[in-house]
């Protein structure tokens, strides 16, 4: 298995288990699968501060790490964040989640990074004792968040405007 960084020539690859990745969490409001490629074709072609990590083995992607910069960390240092790592289902339990977070601790030190850092859903503990066994630590912070129609009405924005 070949962890590194994915190529513009992986997208295809990385989009099916991407896709999976988006069936799983949003079910029925999933992006369409015709969508998925077109979408992060543009998403890598603009964001350059975000650096994906793909699983490869028998061309296939089998997962996948993104990681983005976050500033201001502790004492003005930078943190990289771990947006998502996911692994194919039929691919799990192979040790490809731990060798993905391996290869994230490795850029983070390649970048400077003074923090590594994710969230895990509060129903996943296979995830939350993967990471905990590698030395991740429980901040006790929540997270929340702002969708759509909870971000117009914070902005100031309403239906009726």
């Amino acid at each position: 298995m070949d962890i590194r960084p994915a190529t513009e020539a992986d997208l295809p690859l990385l989009a099916t288990v991407m896709d999976e990745e988006n069936l799983h969490y949003e079910g029925a409001d999933a992006l369409p699968a015709a969508d998925v490629l077109p979408t992060l074709r543009g998403w890598f072609s603009g964001n350059s501060d975000t650096l994906v990590i793909v699983a490869v083995e028998e061309q296939r992607v089998l997962g996948f790490v993104t990681l983005v910069p976050l500033f201001p960390a502790g004492n003005l240092n930078v943190s990289l964040f771990i947006k998502d790592l996911y692994v194919a289902a039929d691919a799990r339990g192979r040790g490809i989640g731990e060798a993905l977070m391996r290869r994230s601790a490795a850029e983070a030190r390649r970048l400077g990074a003074a923090r590594l850092e994710l969230t895990v859903d509060k129903d996943n503990p296979r995830a939350k004792a993967l990471y905990e066994r590698l030395g991740g630590v429980d901040t006790k912070k929540t997270y929340l968040r702002w969708e759509p129609a909870a971000i117009d009405i914070l902005a100031g924005e309403t239906e009726d405007a």
